[in-house]
């Protein structure tokens, strides 16, 4: 009888201290919470240009595998900067990536440009 007792004894100590939850001294300690990748800007300057002027584009990305922006750019290095001359308004999506998680950032350069037409002359 003592030896059922002390046995049950310490599995329910066993079975309370595997339910606590234990904290480093710097936080949660979770990985896949502190591995996200983390854009630190994305910014175009200027943001509004006019037809035949450039913007340049600046991003910093830390904890990624993977950096791409789209609009014809495709990847790209993890910090960066490359200029650009849209014809239109463009909105450029820089996305980064990693095993845990991708996250997005999208910033827009104003074109001023006139839209060009056709004009048909007829006799």
């Amino acid at each position: 009888m003592r030896t059922k007792i002390f046995v049950l004894g310490l599995v329910c100590i066993l079975l309370i201290s595997c339910g606590e939850k234990s904290e480093s001294p710097t936080g949660p300690t979770d990985l896949a919470e502190r591995s996200n990748p983390i854009i630190s800007y994305f910014t175009a300057t200027p943001s509004t240009i006019k037809l035949g002027e450039k913007s340049t584009l600046s991003w910093k990305v830390d904890n990624c595998t993977k950096v791409e922006i789209d609009v014809g750019i495709g990847e790209v290095e993890p910090t960066g900067s490359i200029e650009v001359s849209p014809l239109e308004t463009t909105t450029y999506k820089l996305s980064a990536v990693n095993i845990y998680k991708s996250e997005f950032q999208e910033i827009t350069v104003s074109s001023g440009a006139e839209k060009l037409c056709t004009v048909t002359v007829e006799k």
